[in-house]
């Protein structure tokens, strides 16, 4: 069986601490010359002259040194108070007590490296850029998270961070993360200035906003989480127009803050992207390499930035705006990591290093010795799979169908080559992804005369081979319909419910993964091979089937689930069976049905996008596996595959 790691949520690419890195002290020097001399870009926006302020500024953002000296600014020159916006490359915790999104670090093994080894809600192993800048400025050691509980005055008056990891310039991406806006990191803004008119009068707060370094970071989620993983934002915008889209909205979001009265405004640009781990991993092909494609729309996004931002300026007619690019500072760091002291370039520092973020990154690397276990109310307490044969883990073993993989040869990777009834040699997507969730091996099947109480705590499959969306399709091969796997879960419910009480199980339901794969036999079975609805055409069978899909996500919400992942369509046009059937004489994969699955898929989407909307608190999550699968399908070799016709199960 072909298998996806899916990353349900990847914050941001957190590497510019390279440019922040202690280890930057230990090169011999004259690598480290080198790296202050390549070590960023900037942009000035209209010509600023040499102003004491920005040389200082700048000599501070170029390398973090141990010195005896501390960077002092000239007498006439002040900056009370560093004031931070964006996403997770500068989010200090104000993730923390969101408990509606994964997009939060505030366990181990974030923070070993912080003071004390405590993990903050910063997404990095010690601190992050912003607080090595208010360091070297000599305002204090952190930048604190303005929704920190703990928060002092003292702290309101040198500055805060609003950022949020999973945040961008648009709207839509926080929505997916949920984090706060940046319309809403403004508001919490607002807020931050009548408080400080309550500390210091009116006079002294216009003179910490007008002096104070405001820093904005953000653009790295909208570029890979919103436009390059989902197919209906693509079909919506090409690269062009959404990369002018998001630079329109930075410039709009550095002109409100010159509206409340700031006047030193450092807006960066987004790193290279296509270089985070993840995404080598999800779109980097078998070597893992840099998603060229994510780092020029990338590129392409900052060329934009850097022109919309000196518009402004000239607009505006004073020169308190810049630009920061570093986009070319980390690409080369990444390029040439042994001229900059660094081994690895390619991998995170936890887990397997290859796709981990947040939840995902909740365990060490294997080299080192004590186990870290997530503090109980922030795990992902259980997956639970619904769908057809591809995450079925042995709901169809007693049911009287031939739908059954029960037998050998399957099984034969899987732990004692045990024939389980999943529809593979090994382990199945939900398997994978709960193991790598810290959760469980394996996913077992609601049915499993084997199941334990702790297997129910922690999530079961309900999945059942050959069903659909469609309720004719789980009838034509008498298997268990997506209606019946929800009677199951009712069962599991009140299950679930005995064993730990009411309060627990609400919090099982609200917090775990929930996966929901179909479509495939409902395209591929009902309707191109048993011609089982003659009365609908392809567009309106599609439609058929995206609401059938969205009218379950609602009766999941209706027992309180909250975090849904729903998987799109693969091209099973390319399935061995199907090449067969309708693939002619070359077996070639039938276009007519991976037409059908696009045109599903296209549907799906935004069908899923309205639930966010329409349902308070709920996540639903559309993923896309449908291009990952058709471009190692057309390109094996690529990816160390030498048989062009690749099987997988549906």
């Amino acid at each position: 069986m072909l298998m996806l790691y899916i990353c349900i949520a990847d914050p941001s690419s957190t590497y510019i601490y390279l440019l922040m890195n202690s280890s930057f002290q230990k090169l011999p020097k004259k690598q480290r010359v080198k790296m202050k001399q390549n070590s960023i870009n900037v942009h000035h926006v209209t010509s600023f002259p040499s102003s004491p302020f920005w040389c200082v500024f700048f000599l501070v953002l170029l390398c973090k040194t141990t010195t005896n000296a501390l960077v002092k600014l000239p007498p006439n020159e002040t900056i009370p108070a560093i004031i931070v916006f964006g996403d997770s490359i500068v989010d200090a915790g104000n993730n923390d007590d969101i408990m509606t999104t994964l997009a939060r670090c505030n366990y181990p093994p974030y923070g070993i490296d912080f003071d004390g080894g405590i993990p903050t809600g910063r997404f990095s192993n010690g601190k992050v850029a912003t607080d090595f800048i208010a360091e070297k400025f000599g305002i204090k050691p952190t930048i604190p998270a303005y929704r920190n509980p703990n928060l002092k005055p003292d702290d309101l008056l040198t500055g805060v961070t609003f950022a949020s990891g999973g945040a961008g310039y648009v709207p839509f991406t926080t929505q997916l993360s949920g984090g706060i806006a940046l319309s809403q990191q403004l508001k919490l803004f607002e807020q931050y200035i009548e408080k400080l008119k309550e500390m210091v009068g009116e006079e002294r707060t216009t003179f910490i906003i007008k002096n104070s370094l405001f820093m904005v970071i953000c653009g790295s989620n909208d570029i890979t989480n919103t436009y390059f993983a989902l197919p209906s934002v693509q079909y919506q915008y090409d690269v062009a127009s959404f990369t002018t889209l998001l630079a329109d909205n930075a410039r709009s979001f550095a002109q409100k803050l010159y509206e409340y009265g700031a006047r030193r405004i450092q807006v960066f640009g987004a790193p290279p992207v296509g270089c985070v781990p993840s995404q080598r991993t999800l779109a980097g092909g078998p070597t893992r390499n840099c998603v060229v494609r994510f780092n020029d729309a990338t590129k392409l996004y900052n060329a934009k930035l850097a022109a919309n931002l000196d518009s402004l300026s000239r607009t505006l007619g004073e020169k308190t705006i810049i630009y920061v690019d570093i986009y070319d500072s980390l690409f080369d760091i990444i390029l040439d990591p042994q001229q900059y002291g660094f081994k690895v370039v390619d991998r995170g520092c936890c887990g397997t290093g290859l796709i981990e973020v947040t939840v995902l990154c909740n365990n060490f690397a294997a080299d080192t010795i004590a186990a870290v276990k997530l503090p109980p109310n922030l795990i992902v307490p259980a997956l639970i799979a619904f769908g057809d044969s591809i995450v079925d883990t042995g709901m169809n073993n007693n049911v009287k169908t031939v739908v059954k993989c029960d037998f050998h040869p399957y099984g034969i990777d899987f732990q004692g080559g045990v024939a389980t009834g999943r529809f593979c040699d090994g382990r199945v997507p939900a398997d994978l992804l709960a193991e790598e969730l810290g959760i469980k091996s394996i996913v077992p099947a609601y049915l499993d005369p084997n199941l334990k109480s702790k297997d129910l705590l922690t999530g079961v499959s309900f999945a059942s081979g050959g069903s659909g969306y469609d309720p004719i399709t789980p009838k034509l091969v008498a298997v268990i319909s997506l209606e019946d796997q929800l009677n199951y879960f009712e069962e599991y419910i009140e299950k679930v419910k005995n064993i730990v009480g009411e309060e627990k199980k609400d919090f099982i339901l609200a917090n775990s993964l929930f996966l929901l794969v179909a479509g495939s036999d409902d395209i591929a079975n009902t309707y191109y091979t048993i011609h089982a609805r003659p009365e609908y055409d392809i567009d309106s069978y599609t439609t058929l089937m995206s609401d059938s899909a969205s009218e379950f996500v609602t009766k999941l919400y209706g027992y309180g689930v909250r975090r849904v992942a729903v998987f799109g369509a693969p091209p099973i046009g390319c399935v061995p069976s199907q090449r067969t059937l309708g693939g002619g004489i070359m077996r070639d994969c039938a276009e007519t049905y991976n037409e059908a699955a696009k045109l599903f898929n296209s549907k799906l989407s935004p069908k899923l996008d309205l639930l966010r909307k329409t349902l308070p608190g709920i996540r639903p999550i559309y993923i896309n596996i449908y291009d990952p699968l058709f471009d190692i399908i057309k390109n094996p070799a690529n990816y160390g595959n030498t048989q062009r016709f690749i099987s997988f199960k549906l």
